[in-house]
């Protein structure tokens, strides 16, 4: 009686969730003076986890990550580096998203990563079709296999990166040694002064006006 029960329990069709997965992180040091990359940043610690949205046009019951795991190839020797937790996935209406951060980690390697986790449904005969968000193209592009999720993702050398704001603050330096010896470093300074005080007044006088 159970063999056929769950045979006809097979049979049924399966109700199908659609997910859009991004992988999403933070900076666990924050520094006022940084300002955000899009990228992870090599030998910084950051938290990361996922944003999860519900692109399909019907409620989705909640899953819990059963795994999810970090991997390169690059380097001396490729690794992979899981969660130590397995978090939960509320449900979700059509249209509704929201993030979860769920461990942390530092990468002391620079370049390509790839970012993979596995679904397991709350709800007995639902699956779970993810899709993989190209931000520059704002376009979503299904995975191949239900109940997981796979992108690729990039870390930031933290040598280019010091080196670009090492040029930046040359780049800072030389304009303000031209200026000064154009015009002179204080008639440049009260000319700056000046600008930013006639821009703060227009700004005063028109929020007076929408006031008004």
């Amino acid at each position: 009686m159970e063999k056929n029960k769950g045979e006809q329990m097979e049979m049924l069709p399966k109700k199908q969730a659609e997910l859009r997965l991004q992988f999403i992180h933070r900076p666990i040091k924050k520094r006022w003076y940084a300002r955000k990359y899009p990228f992870l940043i090599q030998n910084e610690p950051f938290e990361y986890g996922l944003k999860i949205k519900n692109i399909g046009s019907e409620p989705f019951s909640g899953a819990t990550i059963s795994k999810f795991e970090i991997s390169s190839s690059s380097g001396f020797d490729g690794f992979t580096q899981q969660a130590h937790s397995k978090p939960k996935i509320k449900a979700l209406n059509p249209g509704e998203e929201f993030e979860l951060y769920f461990d942390r980690y530092t990468f002391w390697h620079e370049g390509s990563i790839g970012t993979r986790c596995f679904l397991v449904p709350d709800k007995d005969g639902e699956v779970i079709k993810t899709y993989q968000h190209h931000r520059d193209h704002d376009i979503d592009e299904p995975y191949k296999k239900e109940n997981e999720w796979w992108h690729d993702y990039y870390c930031q050398s933290q040598q280019q990166l010091l080196q670009t704001r090492t040029n930046n603050l040359i780049l800072l330096l030389t304009t303000i040694t031209v200026i000064e010896a154009i015009f002179g470093l204080k008639d440049s300074l009260k000319f700056i002064i000046s600008l930013l005080a006639t821009g703060l007044s227009h700004a005063v006088t028109f929020l007076q006006w929408l006031a008004s």
